[in-house]
């Protein structure tokens, strides 16, 4: 009995096959109607998968237990008149010194910088970058904390720190903007907003994107980049790296507990700076685009839902033509089974032709967005997996109707249909 039905099988494909064959134009059309659908399914969620990708490699880059302890922007406070906002207060050198020894002393590895300036032009001799170039200032402990490697050259000294001495480190965009190599660059004097600056390091490249420019940046010692970027409303990111991320919760709360210390908070009064972790931020954002797959899966949908009409009123086009092959089968003995069997073939077979270039073509357009944020391409096996089950579905839906017609046909009546 097995054989014969897996003999049934068979021939059906075969016949879907060779009937499709005879109408080629029509079928091909059809399956283009679907490819549009899913490739428009597929496309948008590629897209999406490609910015989660992007975010969560930019964002590891900074350390899966690495946090930091910054000035927030406002704050919620209540009084007698009222809820206002209040901004919450810079965190100067020194309370950020006092804070990297008190968290030292309980052994987690601790790192002081300073954004000072975010869109500076740098200069070598007739040489200049963009005028985007992030400058930094960090202390010793920042290359470890922050998983910073230096590609050439070397690091910062303890006297170049101590003493506050005009030298920098570049990022890999901006050595290749203003020398030939990395290597050209040491020793080099730069100038930055009319400083100068000795070269004395090119650090390794981490990745740009949309989000995060990690290689366009120059860093400056903390003391140095104070000097002479620094104003009164410099505040200090304190970043620490916990020992491992199961013990992130843990080094928190010594930070919390640590800077509510120093800023002589009572136990009922709200934090005044603000923790941010890596891994958070990233999470965010990520979260943030599950709205933007959700409306992808939408417009593909509809797109779909189109399409799989097309694809039944096609059918039942091809039903009507061929009313009198049917009832040259069924006067033949052929069952209603064998005559819904080769219809849903058919549908199946168009759709899932469609799926296969709707796929290929939605990788293409998807990971269109990895090279424009030069990152690694994607490829989601879930959504694509997901295609070729809603291809299926497609077919299904569409010729069940039209392969029931035409099995319930007279098969006298059909004979006489032309």
């Amino acid at each position: 009995m097995l054989k014969f039905y897996q003999k049934i099988t068979i021939e059906s494909i075969v016949m879907a096959y060779q009937s499709l064959r005879s109408q080629s134009l029509r079928a091909t059309l059809t399956a283009l109607i679907i490819a549009t659908g899913i490739t428009a399914l597929v496309g948008m969620l590629t897209a999406t998968s490609v910015m989660e990708s992007s975010i969560s490699g930019q964002f590891t880059t900074m350390g899966a237990n690495t946090f930091s302890i910054q000035s927030g922007g406002m704050i919620l406070e209540v009084g007698r008149n009222g809820t206002r906002q209040k901004r919450q207060p810079q965190i100067p050198i020194q309370t950020a010194n006092y804070l990297k020894k008190e968290l030292s002393k309980k052994g987690l590895p601790t790192s002081l910088s300073d954004d000072l300036l975010g869109t500076a032009t740098i200069r070598y001799q007739e040489k200049e970058s963009n005028p985007n170039v992030r400058v930094q200032g960090i202390d010793l402990n920042f290359a470890r904390v922050n998983s910073i490697e230096i590609l050439e050259g070397r690091y910062f000294s303890g006297v170049e720190q101590k003493e506050a001495r005009s030298v920098a480190l570049i990022g890999p965009d901006v050595s290749k903007k203003l020398f030939k190599n990395s290597s050209e660059a040491i020793a080099k004097m730069i100038r930055i907003n009319g400083k100068s600056y000795k070269v004395i390091g090119v650090t390794k490249p981490k990745g740009n994107s949309s989000f995060m420019a990690s290689d366009n940046l120059i860093y400056l010692p903390l003391m140095t980049g104070l000097k002479d970027f620094g104003s009164s409303s410099s505040s200090i990111v304190t970043s620490v790296l916990a020992p491992s991320p199961e013990k992130m919760e843990a080094a928190i709360n010594e930070a919390i507990s640590s800077m509510r210390s120093i800023r002589k908070l009572s136990p009922g009064e709200q934090n005044n700076f603000n923790i941010r972790r890596a891994d958070n931020l990233s999470s965010i954002l990520i979260n943030s685009l599950k709205s933007v797959s959700i409306g992808a899966g939408l417009i593909g949908f509809i797109t779909l839902l189109g399409a799989s009409i097309s694809l039944m009123n096609i059918m039942l086009v091809s039903v009507t033509e061929r009313t009198g092959e049917i009832g040259t089968r069924k006067a033949l003995g052929a069952s209603e089974k064998i005559i819904i069997t080769q219809f849903l073939f058919e549908a199946i077979l168009v759709s899932l032709a469609g799926g296969i270039i709707g796929i290929v073509f939605g990788l293409i357009v998807g990971n269109g967005l990895a090279f424009i944020l030069n990152t690694p391409i994607v490829i989601p096996f879930q959504w694509i997996g997901l295609a070729f089950i809603v291809s299926f579905f497609v077919g299904v839906v569409s010729g069940w109707y039209p392969a029931k017609k035409a099995a319930r046909l007279d098969p006298i009546e059909a004979l006489r249909y032309e």
